[in-house]
């Protein structure tokens, strides 16, 4: 007597195998995910780094051109781009601020989308008197400072004659390209702090940081400077100096 063979139905998965797709479905998904934002992370950070040096030579141009560096912006709404200047002494109403992306021709926008910080001395960015080599005048000078972290000055007070930055990815005191500004008092730390706010005359630039409880805070400000000598050379080569 022969037995009947019995039949499996292969028309569909099992429960372990819809599980084992499933599984590997989200670890693909994963995958790609992180890619995407690896990738987003590098653009932001190389289009942040472009235009800090877009505004770098921006600076120098247009020291060379006038014979001193151009004041913060009025602000940072999209027709408030000019340098905020006392029509009267010359001087800057305001050491510290935005760039003056108008005046300057450029975009100044970093790549989370914020304007650029920027700040100066007066011993630079006053139209009168004019800029100098005397490197003793009195001034009100830029400080840029290695943070709590750190504890060191980078540059020499007046070594460094104007920093430019952006405040990051998590953008904290940054301003939006529509003039609204990101308050970060609540959440920033004492190195973020100094850099957001507008009376002091101390910039800081440290490795990045997202450890709250470090010496001066998480930090994620990127930050540039011009020193007082590679102004002078500019200056000397377009023939404003001496």
């Amino acid at each position: 007597m022969t037995s009947t063979p019995i039949r499996h139905n292969s028309s569909g998965f099992t429960l372990i195998e819809l599980a084992v797709a499933m599984t590997v479905i989200a670890i693909l998904g994963a995958s790609v995910l992180m890619a995407v934002r690896v990738q987003m992370v590098q653009r932001q950070t190389s289009e942040t780094r472009a235009a800090l040096e877009e505004a770098r030579e921006a600076l120098l141009a247009f020291a060379a051109a006038n014979g001193h560096l151009p004041c913060p912006s009025l602000g940072g709404a999209p027709d408030q781009g000019q340098e905020n200047r006392d029509p009267n002494t010359k001087a800057c109403k305001s050491r510290r601020g935005l760039l003056p992306w108008s005046d300057l021709g450029i975009v100044a926008i970093d790549g989370y989308g914020r304007r650029l910080a920027y700040a100066t001395g007066n011993e630079v960015s006053d139209a009168s008197p004019p800029i100098t080599l005397d490197t003793s005048v009195a001034a009100t000078k830029l400080s840029v400072q290695g943070g709590q972290a750190l504890g060191t000055r980078i540059a020499s007070d007046g070594a460094a004659v104007a920093a430019i930055w952006s405040f990051g990815p998590n953008g904290l005191f940054g301003t939006t390209a529509d003039g609204n500004t990101i308050d970060g008092s609540a959440t920033a730390g004492a190195d973020e702090t100094t850099n957001g706010t507008n009376s002091a005359s101390v910039v800081i630039s440290r490795p990045i940081s997202e450890n709250a409880g470090a010496p001066g805070g998480a930090f994620d400000d990127e930050v540039i400077w011009i020193s007082r000598y590679v102004l002078f050379n500019r200056m000397i080569t377009a023939g404003k100096l001496p």
